[in-house]
């Protein structure tokens, strides 16, 4: 696929996922386009040509052996108490975000343990 037409088809899955109906006007002399970063320049104002990111994104954490153990003996509880086969830990981080977002109370719980403990337990 010629660099062109991988930038028209990065700009249309764009403008799909914004929810546009991926139409254009055709680019001209002094039409910005996103599948043209030269109408950047022609048109004297930058261009994003940046797609929205739509694939998860993995994130890692690092927990001490008692931390782990107790999210494990946490989430094997939790399993059983629910009637489900099994509650994964990553499962629990989402619930925990979901409950930052949606409850101000829970934010500031977590805001006031960050600050207990500096933040970060990361060696700087």
């Amino acid at each position: 696929m010629s660099s062109s037409n991988r930038r028209a088809d990065l700009a249309a899955r764009a403008a799909a996922v914004a929810g546009s109906s991926g139409a254009r006007a055709p680019a001209g002399p002094h039409t910005e386009s996103a599948a043209d970063p030269a109408g950047a320049e022609a048109g004297g104002g930058p261009v994003s040509s940046r797609v929205p990111r739509t694939r998860p994104v993995r994130v890692t954490v690092e927990l001490s052996p008692m931390e782990h153990k107790a999210l494990r003996q946490w989430c094997a509880q939790t399993s059983a108490d629910l009637d489900l086969p099994v509650v994964a830990g990553a499962e629990v981080f989402r619930a925990l975000l979901s409950l930052m977002r949606g409850d101000p109370e829970v934010a500031e719980q977590v805001r006031a343990e960050l600050e207990r403990t500096g933040g970060s337990r990361r060696r700087h």
